[in-house]
């Protein structure tokens, strides 16, 4: 009887270890994720008009990493944009954008990617002419 007292302890010491063990994974595993707006994303200073080439187009870019080592090229947020840029032979803009970051954190196997969503378009110049004088109430 007393065999299998201590075979039964030790098989309870033996979960308790795994749970003990697991518990600790996934405390130190990690996940995060946000959300950012933007109202225009251009590389020009002054957008004044744009034409709408290709609404909500979206493209993610991520990386790795195996222990802290890692895995491909790192992908960012430039990249992200860069690809959405490069679909249209006209976009020089995005509008309406919406930037969204996920991360998985593991210490072991790490995984960060960027979402951009946006409208893909053009910017269309305008030109402002002076108004001769008396005409300020137009504005």
């Amino acid at each position: 009887m007393a065999r299998i007292g201590i075979a039964v302890t030790r098989l309870l010491d033996g979960i308790r270890w795994s749970a003990v063990t697991t518990a600790m994974v996934l405390a130190l595993a990690g996940c995060a994720a946000w959300v950012e707006r933007a109202g225009v994303v251009a590389r020009d200073e002054q957008v004044i008009g744009t034409k709408l080439l290709r609404p909500q187009a979206t493209a993610r870019a991520c990386s790795s990493s195996l222990l802290g080592v890692p895995l491909g090229k790192d992908a960012d947020l430039d990249v992200a944009i860069s690809e959405l840029l490069a679909r249209d032979d006209e976009a020089n803009v995005l509008t309406n954008v919406e930037i969204r970051r996920q991360a998985v954190v593991t210490g072991v196997y790490n995984r960060r990617c960027v979402e951009v969503r946006g409208d893909l378009g053009r910017i269309i110049p305008t030109l402002a002419l002076p108004m001769p004088g008396g005409h300020e109430s137009h504005r």
